[in-house]
């Protein structure tokens, strides 16, 4: 029996690591994967074919003119327009044929499917989601670490993409719980296999049971994925009462298979809105003088070490002139000498 899986999340929400987890337990995700690169070295395991399709027909289905990041289907008005997928119906139609007679449990991966869920579920009745949801600040971490694209010039597109999507997986797990998984990445982490459990009892699929911590770890490298620690500006300036991105998050724990085990900080010292800004630029300058104290002590290692080649070319230099072997040879008879006139001394 053909059955497919599809996973999906926000961008850089850890989709890569469940789909290279899926793949290892026998889920088939394509044979044109897109190639890892320096922002994914791992990879992405997103099949070509529908990556580009997606991609396509999200930036047609824009608002034209509308400032915003029309590759993942997001821009400021946050309105697509749901009606001209249509017009990618029989081009969707011949991807899943291409997949769909392979047999067995075989899916695709593509942060973009967020948004175009009810489209696909109108095309796979049948299909099983797997959604991936992370923490707000670490998604924007590692977006902004990117240091790429119109996300360096409007950082706040981050946050606000992440909430769009977002909101968009909840109100499809809502309507179809049973054909759903949703679990937050960090939580995974500590225990994949629970994962593994869910997509057999839960979605009824069968995958191959044989992952262990070990194969794991092969997969997951933990310096890939980092995690900001909860006293970081950013953390509490998201989790501001005045802001929206807290109640999502917590909507998304209350709805996971797997929630994340963030607990909020209190907000009864919160500080006003506008005071974030320069907190934030406080950081950045405090961040840059620690660089520059690290870029001078770097120096000053520097020039010891050059004292001490300097040194050790002099020393080499020394032994290898005249004067030099003389004092040896001068030393080495003089102990000889020594030994000759008390043996006992070349006892002690």
């Amino acid at each position: 029996m053909s059955l497919p899986l599809i996973i999906t999340g926000m961008h850089r929400s850890g989709t890569s690591l469940i789909a290279s987890l899926m793949k290892v337990i026998g889920v088939e995700l394509g044979d044109r994967l897109y190639k890892a690169d320096r922002f994914n070295v791992k990879g992405y395991f997103e099949d070509l074919d529908f990556l580009e399709f997606q991609r396509s027909l999200l930036q047609e289905s824009c608002p034209p003119g509308d400032p915003g990041w029309p590759d993942w289907g997001w821009t400021e008005q946050e309105s697509l327009n749901v009606d001209h997928f249509k017009t990618g119906l029989t081009t969707a139609q011949g991807l899943i044929d291409s997949r769909n007679t392979q047999g067995g449990l075989w899916g695709w991966k593509d942060p973009r499917t967020s948004l175009m869920l009810d489209f696909w579920h109108e095309l796979l009745p049948e299909a099983r989601y797997l959604f991936v949801y992370r923490l707000p600040w670490d998604v924007v971490d590692s977006i902004l670490r990117l240091n790429s694209g119109i996300f360096s010039q409007r950082p706040d597109y981050a946050i606000r993409s992440w909430a769009y999507y977002n909101r968009h997986i909840l109100d499809f797990y809502r309507r179809y719980p049973d054909r759903c998984l949703l679990v937050n990445v960090n939580a995974l982490l500590a225990q994949p296999i629970q994962l593994v459990k869910l997509l057999e009892t839960k979605l009824n699929l069968s995958v191959k049971s044989e992952l262990d911590d070990r194969a794991f770890q092969t997969i997951y490298d933990p310096n890939l994925f980092q995690q900001l620690p909860p006293d970081r500006p950013l953390v509490r300036f998201l989790q501001h009462p005045e802001l929206p991105y807290l109640s999502i998050l917590e909507q998304l724990d209350w709805t996971a298979d797997i929630p994340s085990h963030f607990t909020p900080q209190p907000q009864s010292d919160s500080l006003p809105l506008e005071i974030y800004p320069l907190w934030l630029h406080h950081e950045a300058v405090q961040a840059k003088i620690q660089l520059e104290t690290q870029a001078n002590s770097a120096s000053g290692v520097g020039e010891i070490q050059a004292e001490c080649d300097r040194l050790r070319e002099q020393l080499a230099w020394m032994e290898t002139s005249k004067f030099w072997k003389l004092k040896v040879k001068w030393s080495e008879l003089k102990g000889a000498v020594a030994r000759t006139i008390n043996p006992k001394s070349s006892q002690l």
